[in-house]
């Protein structure tokens, strides 16, 4: 299964140039989160009113997992939700395009812009990487039911502004459709995507995003 924040790199970037489609910062923040939300589903942190704080260090998790809950065992006197979106924000896009490069769903290229060059990961191939957006596209336009994991991913995007790319063009009523699937989201999780918009909010304030 499809880890939520190799989804949202996917659906955060151009599925055949991959080209951000959002600020770097936005982006970052955003897998930060869906990091947070991975180890929450694993039951390796738990989240409660703004907080969060390791449970089970021997969780089963990835590498990128392992790193984040060994930094928050290191500094046990941060819990704020907030402060480990901004810490993990620093390095998550670089470290997912790495897990995507190795499963070898992209593949890094240089890009030069006048003076300065820069590394795009570019998707293998475009199916694989418009999945996300294809199906959530699809499903929340037919006002379907949507799983967890989906359902984290598409509030995750209406936090960071990707949902008005991703339902550009769709018939009035499903924001409100959206709105009411999100409610019914396990009470950690919605608390995990308002403290990402917020910190969103805030970048984008500040002038970072």
């Amino acid at each position: 299964m499809p880890l939520l924040a190799d989804e949202f790199f996917l659906l955060a970037h151009h599925d055949v140039t991959g080209r951000p489609r959002l600020h770097s910062r936005a982006i970052g923040l955003g897998l930060a989160s869906a990091v947070l939300a991975e180890l929450f589903t694993a039951e390796a942190i738990a989240i409660h009113a703004g907080q969060a704080w390791v449970r089970d260090p021997a969780a089963p998790a990835d590498a990128l997992g392992r790193a984040a809950l060994r930094l928050m065992l290191d500094e046990p006197e941060h819990t704020a939700v907030r402060t480990w979106l901004t810490v993990l924000a620093e390095r998550a896009e670089r470290h997912v395009a790495r897990r995507l490069a190795a499963a070898g769903v992209v593949r890094p290229e240089q890009v030069r812009r006048w003076t300065r060059t820069r590394v795009v990961y570019v998707p293998v191939d475009m199916n694989t990487a418009a999945w996300p957006w294809a199906r959530l596209s699809l499903r929340l336009r037919r006002l379907q039911h949507l799983d967890e994991s989906d359902l984290f991913l598409a509030g995750l995007a209406a936090e960071t502004g990707l949902d008005t790319y991703l339902l550009d063009g769709a018939e009035p009523g499903v924001d409100q459709h959206l709105a009411g699937l999100l409610a019914t989201l396990r009470t950690p999780l919605r608390d995990l995507l308002r403290q990402t918009g917020a910190a969103v909010g805030n970048a984008v304030l500040s002038g970072r995003a």
